[in-house]
């Protein structure tokens, strides 16, 4: 009896880790506030996307923002923006790890 309960329980888990295992990897990483992002800043989004740069491809991993070189594109843009403040911003926004 006790034989069967340890292989029920064995192929319970089993069955588990299994059926979160697709659901856990099919899961998009969270994306950073570009909303919240812009209004730290005091920039409108679009022009906060511009500098940006363009979105990666699906599957692809973003590029790390260079904070000096938003702060550039933004101040071209005719914003007062330092690449501290743009630094702060991109901390504030950036998605909370699980």
């Amino acid at each position: 009896m006790r034989a069967l309960t340890v292989c029920t329980a064995m192929i319970l888990f089993g069955g588990l880790s299994l059926a979160a295992g697709p659901s856990a990897a099919q899961q998009r990483p969270p994306k950073p506030d570009f909303s919240r992002m812009a209004a730290t800043l005091a920039v409108s989004e679009a022009d906060l996307m511009g500098c940006l740069g363009p979105r990666p491809q699906p599957g692809q991993r973003p590029p790390r923002p260079d904070a000096a070189k938003i702060a550039a594109c933004l101040g071209a843009a005719g914003y007062d923006v330092t690449a501290q403040d743009t630094e702060a911003a991109l901390a504030a926004a950036a998605p909370r790890r699980r």
